[in-house]
């Protein structure tokens, strides 16, 4: 296995690490009750891998791969209505239903710090994987022409 591929998996069991350390704890207070766990997860995996294929696209398996590059910056358009769609759904349920509705215990002022938590990691993973779903087809777009003019760089 090169360094590419064993960076890749590593990468991976990070993402998938970051999710569970956001999520479980979401899930031991709000149970079934919270209905974005999709949204959310999505939301993580998009903005951390997006991410590292912005700023570390050299150290990829995928670098030289113009065809994939060229299929992800067309993916990115439905990829980027889907994540705005989940942020505006998420912003109609705090406006009708408020996020103490998923709370377990609503009557402990420490859920309400938690319910905070819920609301401020949402938005933030869903914003940042808005943002860097709108940098990637720029940065694979660059990368195309550098791979097509000059060989030795992505």
């Amino acid at each position: 296995m090169t360094k590419e591929w064993k960076f890749e998996w590593q990468s991976y069991l990070f993402v998938a690490g970051v999710i569970a350390l956001f999520l479980l704890p979401i899930y031991n207070v709000a149970d079934h009750k919270y209905r974005f766990y999709t949204e959310n997860i999505v939301s993580i995996a998009v903005f951390l891998s997006f991410s590292k294929y912005i700023f570390l696209l050299k150290f990829s398996p995928f670098a030289r791969k113009k065809w994939l590059k060229f299929a992800v910056v067309f993916l990115c358009i439905p990829l980027m209505m889907y994540l705005i769609d989940a942020l505006y759904e998420f912003q109609k349920f705090l406006d009708e239903e408020g996020i103490a509705s998923v709370l377990v215990h609503t009557s402990d002022m420490s859920n309400y710090n938690f319910g905070k938590f819920i609301r401020y990691q949402y938005m933030f993973f869903n914003t940042g994987a808005i943002v860097v779903t709108f940098l990637m087809p720029i940065r694979l777009i660059i990368s195309f022409w550098r791979t097509y003019n000059t060989p030795d760089k992505v």
